[in-house]
């Protein structure tokens, strides 16, 4: 299958790679020098090690160390919650976010009864998206507000710490961001983000003299209540702006959510684990390979083999419809994201999109890579109990990465 991405690179190829080979001298490796080189790079590392390099097309094993070992993956679990979303949710799936009235009637510009701002698990909700509603509130000739604001993070449970503190020797609590269905800011610097959220529409509707002299209280939306104005975000900016900086609170939410719509509200991290389970079984993955706890990677509990990622990265390149939205939500080695200064001025630069993942004493990188050949490269790469810095193992990720570049079935 000729990707975009593939068709838009191959007027190009031939003179990267030229211009690579004058200033690098790298050379070309076949497949037996590619094992010589990655070979040399794992089998002296002080540490648990998986790597598994297959052709997208052909799905031909070009390498494989330790396949089957049983890994932390941290953050590369967001391709999971990714692929799991573009395909359970459908890639034109929006996250909404609705102000709703009970008062049935507002001709004459004034609520005679409550407000309601509810959030379906937009993660990237801002008080920018909270004053474009205000103003379309103001448009429909709104000037009174008689009853209260009610805030409603329903749609997805209060466990707002995900598995903060549940599980030994897990990842420390500090680092768990707060996930609820109605978010603000990233949730930064507030302790309820579903109640600044209300306190800000509060004060937009003093910025634009609409009255209101009710509380701001928490509470649900009645299903009878009308729906005022509402704020859209694509799924595909979602899972973007979630896989390239590694957003851990994009993560968890879009996991809840799968929960929520795939099984019922609210959406909590059993649901959404389910759901996971279900969809990573019925591609074809072996239940007995993973255990998938949350979508972020934070927790040591999450546990996979190569042959899931794989798999899963196979099974998403054959899916012609979403493949390039979640190609290009990936990192691009040298260019943005978590992997924007690694692998630069290598041949690596630009022919690397993958998802990084970091823990204490965890390292892993997957996701694809473009040949020599013009040919499009699976590869996962696990790394686990190292005592030294991560930086270290990161580089000889960069090196193996920079070996599958080279390498040519010619």
């Amino acid at each position: 299958m000729q990707t975009n991405l593939l068709m838009k690179r191959k007027a190009l190829k031939v003179l990267i790679i030229f211009l690579l080979f004058i200033s690098t001298g790298s050379a070309q490796l076949d497949k037996q020098s590619l094992k010589e080189q990655i070979d040399s790079t794992v089998i002296n590392l002080k540490c648990d090690v998986s790597v598994m390099v297959v052709s997208a097309d052909k799905y031909d094993v070009i390498y494989s160390y330790n396949p089957d070992a049983k890994m932390i993956p941290a953050s590369i679990t967001k391709m999971i919650t990714s692929a799991a979303a573009l395909m359970k949710l459908g890639k034109d799936y929006f996250f909404k976010t609705a102000i709703f009235t009970d008062d049935i009637n507002i001709e004459d510009g004034i609520i005679n009864g409550n407000i309601y701002l509810k959030g379906y698990g937009d993660p990237d909700f801002s008080s920018s998206d909270l004053r474009r509603m205000t103003d379309n509130l103001q448009k429909l000739g709104i000037t009174s507000i008689t009853g209260n604001l009610i805030y409603d993070e329903s749609f997805l449970d209060n466990e707002y710490g995900g598995l903060s503190g549940i599980y030994k020797s897990d990842t420390d609590p500090k680092y768990w961001p707060y996930v609820t269905a109605l978010s603000i800011n990233k949730n930064n610097g507030t302790k309820d983000p579903a109640f600044e959220a209300a306190n800000l529409l509060a004060e937009e509707f003093v910025e634009r003299t609409i009255s209101f002299n009710g509380i701001v209280i928490s509470g649900t939306t009645p299903s009878a209540a009308r729906e005022l104005v509402k704020n859209l975000r694509p799924l595909t900016n979602v899972i973007t702006d979630m896989n390239k900086p590694s957003d851990n609170q994009s993560a968890i939410t879009v996991f809840k959510v799968l929960g929520a719509e795939l099984k019922s509200v609210p959406g909590t991290l059993e649901k959404g684990a389910e759901v996971i389970s279900e969809f990573l079984t019925n591609i074809g993955i072996d239940r007995k390979s993973f255990e998938i706890l949350e979508g972020s990677g934070l927790s040591r509990y999450n546990v996979v083999t190569s042959g899931l990622y794989i798999q899963l990265l196979k099974y998403l390149y054959d899916q012609v419809n979403i493949f390039d939205d979640f190609l290009y939500s990936l990192a691009v080695a040298g260019v943005d994201g978590t992997l924007k200064n690694r692998m630069k001025d290598t041949e690596a630069q630009n022919n690397i999109y993958a998802k990084t993942g970091t823990l204490n004493n965890v390292s892993t990188l997957a996701g694809y890579a473009i040949s020599r050949d013009n040919e499009l490269i699976i590869f996962y790469i696990a790394m686990n109990n190292f005592k030294s810095d991560a930086y270290t193992y990161r580089k000889k990720q960069d090196k193996i990465c920079e070996y599958i570049c080279q390498f040519s079935r010619n």
